[in-house]
C-alpha cells in the first residue's frame, strides 16, 4: 500500500508479535511473517512478546506505513498470549541508514562506543567500518544503573529499526532495543576482558589511600548480596579468611545468586568514601551455599570498620517508611539508628508493615554514611543495612498493644468521649423537660381525639349499619303498601325490633362494652347472632365455622374482630348481591384467621395488599386490625366475589394487656 492509498484511512486489523513498545513517548512496532509497522497503542498495558491483535486505520506516517487506534476510547488492541519474540533479520549497520528495514525486527554486529543518558533512556553510540547508528534502551533513569559495561565491546544488538524525517528530505534511523538482554557481547571478547586483566589482591587495590588510574581492574570473590541491574556484594578473602568486602556495580543482564564464586572485570571508583568497582562484567566460576551473617557486637561495629559486610544483629522497630521506592524501617540498635532497607526488585511479597517497638533479628550489608540519611529524620542515622530479602527481617518479639502513643490517644478519647456525655446528658435533660410539657399538653388533646374516633367507629359499625337495615325494611314495607300485596305487619314490628336493638347496640359501643353473647359463647357465637339477621332478610345463605382449639383473645381484641367482619359481612350485603357469605375462623399455633368470603359481583383491586379506602367501612376495619396488631388482607374479581383476611397473632403476655386494657377502659368510661 503506497502512502496516498495508506492515507485514505482504511481500516484494517492485522495479527503479529509485539517487538517493541514505550509508552512514554507512545512507540510500539508489531511483526508478522512478513515485515513490521508502526502501531499507536497510546496507554494499552502490552510488553515486547506480547502476540495482539491491532484494528485501527492506515495512515502514511512520515517514512512508512502506520496503524492508528482510537486515542479517545483506547480500544483497537486484544493480547492473544506471550510468545518469544521471532528470529531477527541479521543486517550489515550500513544497510539500517535508509528506511529499508522500517519498522523491522532486526539484528546487527557493531562496536559500543559509548554509552550516555538521554532522559530515560540509554544511548549506546554503534559503530563499524563505514557507518554509525544510535541505538536506545529505554527504562534507564540515573547515570549509575545505565549499561556502560558494554563500552568497547563487539555486540549482536536486536531492535527494531526507526526512521524520521531529516534536515533535507534525508531519512534519520535508530535502532529501538527492547531491553538490555537483546543485547549480547561477543564471546571472544568477553573473555579476552578476563584474560588481559590479572586478578588484583586487596590490599594492592584497596588498602591504598590514592586511587588506580581508570583502568580495567579484576578481583574474584564470594557473592553475599545481589541485585539484578544494580549490582553486587564480594566477600574478598584471603586464604579461608575474609579479607575485605567490595560493591560491584553492574548493569549486566542477570545476577549471580547468593553463595556464587564470581570473577569480575571493572573499574576502581570511590562513593561514600569507599571504593567500589563500576561498570564491570562478571561471570560466574562456581555455585555454593549463601554465606552465613557475623555475628558482630555492637562495640566492635563502633570501632571496627564493617562496611560491606554481611552481619547479623538486633534492633527495636522505630518507625516504617512505606512511601519510599523500597521497603525500610527505621530501627534502634546497640550502635545507633539504622536505616533497615529492602531494595526494590528484591523479595518483596511478604513484606509487612511492622508496629513501632517490635523486636527484630535483622541479617544484611551493613553500610556506612548511606547517602540516604537525610530521609530518615534528624535521629543521625549513620548505618544502613541493606537485606536480601524479606526473610531477613525476622519478628522477636511484637510489639506491645498498650505503646505510649496508643495510651496518649486513649486517655484523649476518654476525655473527649466524658466531654461529650456531660453535654449531653445535660442537653438531655433539658429537652426532657421540654417534651414532658409537650407531652402532658397533648395528652390531653391525643386523648379526647381518640376517644371521639372510637366512638364514631362504633357508631358506624352499630348504629349506622342498624340504621341501613330499618331502611331496608322500611323500603319494602312502602313497595307493599303501593301493591296491596303481602303482609306489612310483620315487617313494621321488625323494623320496631331492629330499632330497639340498635339503641342497645348504639348504648353499648358508647360505653365500649362488650357483646353479651361475645363475652359468654366467644367470637363465633357473636358473629352468628350479629351476621344472621342481616343474612335472612336479604335471603342470603349465612354459613359460620371455626376450626382448631379455640382461645380466647380477650374482650378487647374480639370486640374489635366482631365489628370487622360484621362490617365486611355488611358491605357484601349492601354492594355485593351474594347468594352466600361464608365466614371462617381457624385457630392456629401462631394466631387467629378470619375470613369472610362472598360470591357477589366482586370488584377490581390495584393489588392484593391494596385496600380500596374510597368507604369508610374499608379504613375502619383496616384500623381495627392495626390497632389489635393484626393485618387484613383484601381480595377481589369481578364476577368471584370477595375475600377479606384477618390475621392476629396470639398476645405474648396477655395478661398485662388485659389489665391495661382495663384501666384505659374504666379511665375513659
Amino acid at each position: 500500500m503506497d502512502a496516498s492509498e495508506a492515507d485514505r484511512a482504511h481500516r484494517v486489523t492485522v495479527r503479529g508479535v509485539l517487538t517493541y513498545h514505550d509508552p512514554t513517548r507512545y512507540l510500539s512496532f508489531i511483526q508478522d511473517e512478513t515485515a513490521g509497522i508502526y502501531v499507536s497503542l497510546w496507554d494499552a498495558h502490552v510488553q515486547p512478546g506480547d502476540a495482539v491483535e491491532i484494528s485501527g486505520v492506515t495512515g502514511a506516517g512520515r517514512v512508512g506505513r502506520i496503524i492508528l487506534t482510537d486515542r479517545v476510547s483506547r480500544t483497537g488492541i486484544r493480547v492473544l498470549g506471550h510468545c518469544a519474540l521471532p528470529a531477527p533479520k541479521l543486517v550489515g549497520l550500513e544497510d539500517l541508514r535508509d528506511a529499508t528495514f522500517d519498522a523491522q525486527w532486526v539484528a546487527t554486529r557493531a562496536t559500543v562506543e559509548t554509552v550516555t543518558l538521554d532522559g530515560d533512556r540509554a544511548v549506546l553510540e554503534l559503530v563499524s567500518e563505514n557507518a554509525r547508528l544510535r541505538a536506545f534502551i529505554p527504562g534507564y533513569t540515573s547515570l549509575e544503573v545505565i549499561p556502560r559495561h558494554l563500552a568497547g565491546f563487539t555486540v549482536e544488538a536486536r531492535g527494531v529499526l526507526g526512521t524520521a524525517p531529516a534536515v533535507g528530505g534525508a531519512v534519520r534511523t535508530t535502532l529501538d532495543i527492547p531491553s538490555i538482554r537483546e543485547i549480547s557481547i561477543d564471546p571472544a571478547d568477553f573473555a579476552e576482558r578476563f584474560e588481559s586483566c590479572p586478578v588484583s589482591h586487596f590490599e594492592a587495590l584497596f588498602a591504598r589511600d590514592s586511587l588506580p588510574r581508570r583502568e580495567p581492574t579484576r578481583v574474584e570473590g564470594r557473592v553475599t548480596f545481589a541485585r539484578e541491574g544494580y549490582g553486587f556484594f564480594l566477600n574478598l578473602y584471603a586464604g579461608d579468611h575474609v579479607h575485605g568486602t567490595v560493591f560491584v556495580q553492574s548493569a549486566q543482564p542477570g545476577a549471580p545468586a547468593l553463595g556464587d564464586w564470581v570473577d569480575t572485570v571493572g573499574v576502581v571508583e570511590k562513593a561514600n568514601g569507599y571504593r567500589v568497582l563500576r561498570d564491570a562484567i562478571f561471570r560466574v566460576l562456581s555455585h555454593g551455599a549463601p554465606v552465613d551473617g557475623s555475628h558482630v557486637r555492637d562495640r566492635d561495629i563502633l570501632t571496627g570498620d564493617f562496611h560491606g559486610h554481611l552481619i547479623v544483629t538486633q534492633g527495636q522497630i522505630v518507625e516504617t517508611f512505606p512511601g519510599l521506592s523500597e521497603a525500610a524501617w527505621l530501627v534502634r540498635t546497640g550502635f545507633g539508628f539504622v536505616q533497615v532497607v529492602l531494595p526494590r526488585g528484591n523479595d518483596r511479597a511478604s513484606v509487612r508493615v511492622l508496629e513501632p517497638e517490635t523486636r527484630v533479628g535483622i541479617t544484611g550489608i551493613l553500610l556506612r554514611n548511606p547517602p540516604t540519611a537525610e530521609r530518615f529524620g534528624a535521629q543521625g542515622v549513620g548505618y544502613q543495612i541493606q537485606l536480601r530479602a524479606s526473610g531477613d527481617l525476622v519478628v522477636l518479639n511484637a510489639a506491645p498493644w498498650w505503646t505510649v502513643r496508643r495510651i496518649g490517644i486513649a486517655l484523649g478519647l476518654a476525655a473527649l468521649v466524658s466531654v461529650a456525655a456531660l453535654g449531653w446528658v445535660y442537653l438531655l435533660r433539658k429537652r426532657v423537660r421540654e417534651q414532658t410539657e409537650t407531652i402532658r399538653s397533648q395528652l390531653g388533646k391525643a386523648a379526647v381525639s381518640e376517644e371521639r374516633t372510637r366512638i364514631a367507629r362504633e357508631l358506624h359499625d352499630s348504629l349506622a349499619q342498624h340504621l341501613a337495615s330499618i331502611t331496608i325494611q322500611l323500603d319494602v314495607v312502602a313497595e307493599r303498601l303501593k301493591t296491596g300485596e303481602g303482609d306489612t305487619q310483620q315487617l313494621l314490628e321488625t323494623a320496631r325490633e331492629m330499632a330497639a336493638h340498635s339503641m342497645d347496640q348504639t348504648r353499648l359501643a358508647i360505653w365500649d362494652l362488650r357483646s353479651p353473647t361475645l363475652a359468654r359463647d366467644g367470637l363465633a357465637a357473636a358473629i352468628c347472632e350479629v351476621v344472621q339477621p342481616l343474612a335472612e332478610r336479604r335471603g342470603v345463605q349465612l354459613e359460620v365455622k371455626q376450626e382448631g382449639e379455640v382461645r380466647r383473645l380477650g374482650g378487647w381484641t374480639e370486640n374489635h374482630l366482631l365489628r370487622i367482619v360484621q362490617e365486611a359481612a355488611s358491605n357484601a350485603l349492601k354492594h355485593g348481591v351474594p347468594k352466600q357469605i361464608e365466614i371462617e375462623a381457624l385457630f392456629r399455633s401462631g394466631g387467629l384467621m378470619v375470613t369472610i368470603r362472598d360470591n357477589g359481583v366482586g370488584f377490581h383491586i390495584t393489588s392484593p395488599n391494596a385496600l380500596p379506602t374510597v368507604h369508610f367501612g374499608v379504613r375502619g376495619m383496616q384500623e381495627r386490625a392495626q390497632k389489635i396488631g393484626g393485618r387484613l388482607v383484601l381480595e377481589s374479581e369481578p364476577g368471584v366475589g370477595t375475600t377479606i383476611s384477618v390475621w392476629v397473632p396470639w398476645p405474648q403476655s396477655p395478661r398485662p394487656i388485659v389489665n391495661l386494657l382495663a384501666s384505659a377502659e374504666a379511665q375513659f368510661a
